[in-house]
């Protein structure tokens, strides 16, 4: 059993499709991202850096935002602070990903029937052996139930995994995978719609 990344060239890229947070204000931009946002190795636990897709949650009280602890925490928040070309040699979607700790990522609160497309995704490998694996099953029938795709949260990981079914008793929040496709920048990616959060 091991967690392997859904393939992205360098940061993974959002596409929001219809999410009502932009409109309703659920939206959290004054609250930092907590210490494991880092590359430095010596962090345990660390998470990397922060990449548009991230489910995260806003810890208004303690001032900090950090990957959810367990699958039921609340509220979730998706990470989709706008890009910016930092020079010419870091341009584009998929080169964007560099907040770490004490930066401000914009982060939306997920509601049910909000729909992105995007590569920010884990799977384990005993749902898929590789990403050969995963690519063919995405390909197949994601309508019916028994070949469905889930995308649920990974408790202590920002980085939400992707599952053919639901675990048992799982109580947090989900969302469904509605159409294996590509993302901004041209890469593999998945459109889910959120039905529980």
């Amino acid at each position: 059993m091991g967690m392997n990344r859904f393939p992205v060239e360098e940061y993974a890229t959002l596409e929001l499709n219809q999410v009502a947070f932009p409109k309703t204000g659920m939206v959290v931009s004054q609250t930092p991202l907590g210490a494991k946002f880092t590359t430095d190795s010596s962090v345990s636990g660390a998470y990397g850096v922060c990449e548009n897709g991230m489910w995260v949650v806003a810890d208004k009280a303690a001032g900090v935002i950090d990957a959810p602890a367990a699958v039921t925490d609340k509220p979730i928040g998706i990470v989709y602070t706008a890009e910016k070309e930092y020079d010419m040699y870091h341009y584009g979607l998929k080169t964007f990903g560099r907040k770490v700790a004490g930066d401000y990522p914009r982060v939306g609160i997920l509601g049910v029937g909000d729909t992105v497309t995007t590569n920010c995704l884990q799977y384990n490998t005993d749902n898929f052996a590789n990403d050969t694996a995963l690519d063919t099953y995405l390909k197949g029938d994601l309508t019916a139930a028994a070949t469905a795709a889930y995308v649920i949260v990974k408790a202590g990981s920002p980085v939400p995994e992707i599952v053919k079914a639901l675990p048992q008793n799982y109580a947090g929040a989900y969302g469904r995978v509605v159409k294996y496709y590509t993302v901004p920048n041209g890469e593999k990616g998945v459109k889910y719609q959120m039905l529980r959060v």
